[in-house]
């Protein structure tokens, strides 16, 4: 992967600068071994908040099918590497669909 990280990369890199992308899980936890991390320099770089609706940058933000298609949209608007990002998260985001019905970015 190009922009996203596992957990156990965090844990090699160090730090706690990411976002976190986690599955539709019941039990909130952090740093969820199947989560995906984004580090807030590439969010802010791609302006992460213009392309998730109501984005909360220090908050919970719950995304469902609905707002994942919103998100698929302003990504392919905005173009370049914010596309390419999102466009990274699909194959995850996909199959956490298959079993949730949304998944949760938790912000720094």
């Amino acid at each position: 992967m190009r922009f996203f990280i596992t957990e156990s990369g965090r844990k090699q890199v160090g730090g706690s600068c990411y976002f976190e992308f986690q599955k539709g899980h019941e039990k909130k936890s952090y740093w969820m071994d199947d989560s995906l991390l984004l580090h807030m320099d590439i969010a802010d770089e791609i302006a992460l908040y213009k392309i998730i609706p109501d984005f909360k940058y220090y908050g919970d933000n719950r995304i469902d099918r609905e707002k994942w298609g919103a998100i698929l949209a302003n990504a392919e608007n905005a173009g370049g590497k914010a596309e390419d990002v999102i466009n990274e998260l699909c194959g995850w985001a996909g199959d956490n669909f298959k079993e949730f019905d949304h998944f949760m970015i938790f912000g720094i």
